[in-house]
Formats: structure tokens, C-alpha cells, sequence
């Protein structure tokens, strides 16, 4: 199935993080623009758009967070937690790339701290 890219996989991918969003974890709008600036078949580039994402979306968890909105923070964290885990699903091809684990980790705060917030046990 053909989904904004001629690579199956990339289309897979994107859908699969289309899929988190009737439960929150994504925004339609934010996948497709960021799908949009992938170049098709790059790994690189498919990391660099989603881990820009993911940066910003977590910035705004942390704003909302200092301003005690809770419920906008815990939202937004565990949506960056799911567009890191985006970003780093290409780099599994070289076990040896740094990105691969801080990228891993930086889902697994995220996450963390998004079910913190929620009120919800891990």
C-alpha cells in the first residue's frame, strides 16, 4: 500500500505512526507534515524529520508542565515519546550507530514521564 512514499516500508512505517492517533499518540497533522519533509528511501532523513519533531513536541510537554497544565503535558510527552521511537526505527540497521540508544532512551523518558502525569502505573 502506497502512502505518501513509493518505499512499502516507509509507507508502513507511516501508517503505523498514524495508527497512535485516535489514542493520542500522534497528531495527523504533525505526521503528515513531517512525513512530507522525508526524502523518500533515506533513513537519515526519516530520522532528522522525526526526531526534529519529537524535540519539539517534548519542548512543549516541558512548557506545559511548568505551567501546570498536566493533562496538555502528559498528552504531548507520550507523543514524543512515539516520534522518537519513529525516528529510531531505521537506525536498527547499524547496531553500532550512538543515536540508536540515546533516541531509545529519549522515547523511554518520555513515555515515562507522559504515564507520571497521567496518573496512570506503568
Amino acid at each position: 500500500m502506497k502512502l505518501i512514499f513509493d518505499d512499502p516500508t516507509f509507507s508502513y512505517e507511516t501508517l503505523r505512526t498514524l495508527s497512535y492517533a485516535p489514542y493520542g499518540g500522534a497528531d495527523v497533522g504533525e505526521v503528515l507534515n513531517t512525513t512530507y519533509g522525508i526524502e523518500e528511501s533515506n533513513f537519515d532523513s526519516w530520522y532528522a524529520q522525526w526526531h526534529q519533531l519529537a524535540d519539539r513536541v517534548m519542548k512543549r510537554a516541558v512548557d506545559f508542565e511548568k505551567a501546570s497544565q498536566i493533562v496538555s503535558a502528559s498528552e504531548n510527552y507520550l507523543k514524543a515519546s512515539n516520534y522518537y521511537r519513529a525516528a529510531e526505527f531505521f537506525l536498527h540497521g547499524n547496531p553500532d550507530d550512538p543515536r540508536m540508544m540515546a533516541t531509545w532512551g529519549q522515547s523511554r523518558r518520555t513515555f515515562q514521564q507522559g504515564m507520571k502525569l497521567s496518573g496512570k502505573k506503568l
